[in-house]
């Protein structure tokens, strides 16, 4: 990930954001720039950024395995099909337009954008990953990953959540 150094992180009493002008990652691009966010102090700020790109490659087949594997489930659950009519056969997105072909394909590239990595200590192993996609405008998708498993998916608040 280029310039993975250069994030500008802003303290909050909360949630610390980083800004960064990162607009991709691997092929997914990004909704807006990618933000980094925590809730750890940001005195251990450059381990977790260490951490995350020692892992990132790990982290980026694990997002794009998991999403492809359940893909079909998340597309059902979400029931966003129902949109598609022959009046209408796209549909405008916060990823852009797509047509019910397009969701059928499961491109995920297409059908999602990333807009944050929520970083936990990395003696948690854990990072969250948040996503705009197409299925779900209202929550987008979230997952969290520790180790080598993703252990909650669902909105994109759900990568705040820390093991």
């Amino acid at each position: 990930m280029k310039a993975i150094n250069i994030i500008k992180w802003s303290e909050d009493s909360d949630l610390h954001v980083g800004k960064t002008e990162l607009n991709g990652w691997h092929e997914f691009k990004a909704y807006g720039n990618i933000d980094f966010c925590t809730r750890e102090n940001l005195a251990i700020v450059d381990s977790m950024v260490a951490w995350f790109a020692e892992n990132e490659e790990r982290l980026y087949s694990l997002v794009c395995n998991y999403v492809n594997e359940n893909y079909e489930e998340l597309l059902e659950e979400s029931e966003f099909m129902d949109v598609f009519d022959e009046e209408s056969p796209t549909w405008e997105t916060n990823v852009g337009e797509v047509s019910e072909e397009d969701m059928n394909s499961g491109d995920i590239f297409k059908l999602m954008q990333i807009s944050k990595f929520v970083l936990h200590n990395p003696e948690k192993n854990v990072v969250g990953v948040s996503f705009e996609c197409a299925w779900d405008e209202e929550h987008g998708f979230g997952l969290v990953i520790q180790g080598d498993e993703v252990i909650l998916q669902g909105g994109e608040q759900e990568a705040y959540h820390s093991a």
